[in-house]
């Protein structure tokens, strides 16, 4: 596990020896060139003196009564004389000999495996040639680069220390947070303080927040889930065992065929219970995250009509559509068991005899589907309360389990729709109308 503190501490130090020693490179070259530049008019200029006192004093009896001018021992300079007309060569003890120059001015020389600088003048028969250890200059130079560096160097540890305090200052707040969490009971979801926080870990902690708070509903929504799954099941299959208990109590071959035909009955009860309580829970609760695609509504609705026609028939309900082309971004799968659970809802409650009409169309760049019936409707007091997961209205006498009209309504929400009940045909019955924004709006965030 890496520490933020130690990699913000090796790497603003790191930074700073970089940042030094290109300052101390740069340093060194400038230098160079300076010392280069100086050392060269030092040579000319001991040359020329020399060459000076020559011209003022010929005839001379000796080379060794010449007068050096600015021989600076720091600077460690050759200084050589060679007279033409005696062929005799002048220099102090314990320096290297010279070549004779091949004119007047500067130039290197490899001696000894070293390069001089040097700085040829001639004066009457003599030539004089003064020269420099290349080395020294570079010597020079890489001096005052390390004076550049050296207060660096010593200053590392102190910046070192201070980034280390600054680091675990900042880091601080951090490290209370995480205490805070980690005293936390596992059941608790409420939401973590930011009081004191700063800007960045703020905006880390009100994430969290926010990722708490989903899977608080989410919890939620199980725990809901569970109680009233349990709730709703125990009825059927309570029925399912007094149905088999009288089943075996039968005397008469008659009475035993109607007990299994109920229990037939109480079967299919239970196992649609069971598929709708699986749908629901697929619905919940990020199903708003999965991907979407581009759905025709009209094909969708007719094809709907005509696959719960069947089932209309065996009631003497006719299913019409209007199928107008509409298009929204959504789950097919959902939409269609949208469409059909409300399809099959006005079938179970439309009387014999009824009719049913299933619409899509768009309006103000709205898609729009609508199924309408002539059944009994439902009164205006009961319009939000129906779509509560196991709310069935008062005095309804057909079996269901009171959550197809949940189902549809999360589906509705998925797709960031509405839905609205008002009055259906004919002046009565229902119309279930649900409302989706246009193509691209829907899709989840």
């Amino acid at each position: 596990m890496t520490s933020i503190r130690r990699k913000l501490l090796l790497t603003l130090i790191g930074a700073l020896l970089a940042a030094g020693f290109a300052a101390a490179t740069a340093t060194f070259f400038s230098a160079q060139a300076e010392f280069n530049a100086f050392l060269d008019t030092h040579l000319k200029e001991t040359a020329d003196s020399l060459g000076e006192s020559v011209r003022q004093n010929l005839p001379f009896a000796s080379p060794s009564h010449l007068t050096i001018v600015g021989d600076a021992p720091t600077y460690k300079t050759v200084i050589q004389v060679y007279d033409s007309a005696s062929g005799s060569l002048w220099r102090r003890d314990g320096t290297p000999a010279l070549p004779l120059p091949e004119g007047p001015g500067f130039s290197l020389e490899k001696i000894e495996g070293k390069t001089w600088r040097t700085y040829s003048v001639s004066a009457g028969p003599l030539i004089i040639t003064v020269a420099q250890d290349v080395a020294v200059r570079t010597e020079l130079a890489a001096t005052a680069a390390f004076r550049i560096l050296q207060p660096l160097c010593f200053l590392l540890p102190f910046i070192g220390i201070a980034v280390w305090i600054v680091v675990g200052s900042g880091l601080a707040p951090l490290e209370r947070t995480a205490r805070s969490v980690a005293r936390r009971s596992p059941t608790s979801l409420t939401p973590i303080s930011t009081k004191g926080l700063p800007t960045e870990l703020a905006g880390l902690v009100n994430a969290i927040n926010q990722l708490l708070e989903r899977l608080g509903e989410s919890l939620t929504a199980q725990q809901r889930f569970a109680s009233d799954a349990a709730h709703e099941l125990r009825t059927p299959l309570t029925a399912l065992k007094l149905q088999v208990q009288l089943a075996q109590r039968a005397k008469t071959p008659e009475a035993q065929a109607k007990c299994f035909v109920r229990l037939n009955e109480g079967i299919n009860r239970a196992t649609r219970l069971v598929q709708q309580l699986l749908t629901l829970a697929r619905l919940d609760p990020d199903a708003s995250k999965k991907p979407m695609s581009t759905i025709e509504l009209a094909p969708l609705v007719a094809s709907i009509s005509e696959d719960m026609a069947p089932i209309a028939q065996q009631k003497s309900i006719s299913i019409t559509h209007n199928a107008q082309p509409a298009q929204l971004d959504g789950m097919e799968d959902a939409i269609r068991l949208m469409v059909t659970n409300l399809t099959d809802n006005a079938i179970r409650y439309t009387p014999e005899g009824g009719r049913i009409e299933l619409r899509c169309f768009t309006r103000n760049g709205l898609s729009v589907v609508e199924v309408c019936d002539n059944g009994p409707g439902i009164a205006p007091e009961e319009r939000q309360r129906v779509f509560d997961r196991f709310y069935r209205a008062l005095g309804t006498k057909t079996s269901g389990t009171g959550l197809g009209l949940a189902i549809v309504k999360r589906i509705v929400d998925i797709h960031r729709g509405t839905i609205e009940i008002d009055d259906g045909l004919d002046g009565k019955g229902t119309t279930f109308r649900l409302t989706f924004p246009p193509l691209g709006a829907s899709q989840p965030v």
